[in-house]
C-alpha cells in the first residue's frame, strides 16, 4: 500500500503540467514566485521554453528567469554564478526572440550585470554595442550610452566626471 501511495504521488506530480497549455503553466509557475517557491517556478518556467519554444510566453518565461537568478532568491546557487546564469538567460531571450517584447530589456540587463556585478566591463561593452546597433531608438538606448560612458568607473568618479562636465559648461 506504502508503494503504491509513494507510486501515485510521484506519477501526479509527473503528469501535473499535462493537458495545461503554455499561459496556464505561465500563471502556475508565477504563482509559485508568488508563494516565494523560487526553484520550483524556475523548473517551471524552463519546462514552459522546453516544452513550448516557439511560444511567445517562452521569451516571457526565459525573462522571468533571469530576473529570479539576478534578485538571488535561488539560494542553491553561489550569487556570482546566479549573476552569470541571469545573464544567460536574458542573452537567450535576445538570442531566441529578438523580436520579442522583452528582448530589448533582457538585453539591457545582461549588460547592465556584466558591467555592474559582475565587473566583466569588455563582455558588458560587447552587450551594451549590440544594443545599440539591434535598438538604437528604444527607450533604454539613452541608458546605454551612459552605461558605455561609464564604464568602469566609481560611483565617485562619475559624480567628479559629472561636475566636471557641469563646470566646463559655465
Amino acid at each position: 500500500m506504502k508503494s503504491f501511495l509513494v507510486f501515485f504521488s510521484i506519477a501526479a506530480f509527473l503528469f501535473s503540467g499535462c493537458g495545461k497549455n503554455e499561459k496556464e503553466r505561465f500563471e502556475e509557475a508565477n504563482q509559485l514566485v508568488k508563494d516565494k517557491k523560487y526553484s520550483e517556478a524556475a523548473a517551471a518556467y524552463d519546462n514552459i521554453v522546453k516544452d513550448y519554444p516557439t511560444s511567445d510566453i517562452a521569451a516571457e518565461a526565459l525573462y522571468q528567469n533571469g530576473k529570479l537568478y539576478q534578485s538571488g532568491v535561488i539560494t542553491a546557487v553561489e550569487s556570482s554564478k546566479a549573476q552569470q546564469k541571469a545573464v544567460e538567460y536574458y542573452q537567450k531571450v535576445f538570442v531566441n526572440y529578438p523580436k520579442a517584447e522583452f528582448a530589448p530589456a533582457a538585453l539591457f540587463m545582461a549588460g547592465f550585470i556584466q558591467a555592474n556585478t559582475l565587473g566583466n566591463f569588455d563582455e558588458a561593452t560587447v552587450t551594451y554595442k549590440k544594443f545599440l546597433s539591434t535598438f538604437p531608438n528604444h527607450e533604454l538606448a539613452d541608458d546605454v550610452k551612459t552605461e558605455l560612458d561609464n564604464m568602469g568607473l566609481s560611483p565617485e568618479e562619475i559624480i567628479a566626471k559629472h561636475q566636471m562636465q557641469i563646470t566646463s559648461k559655465k
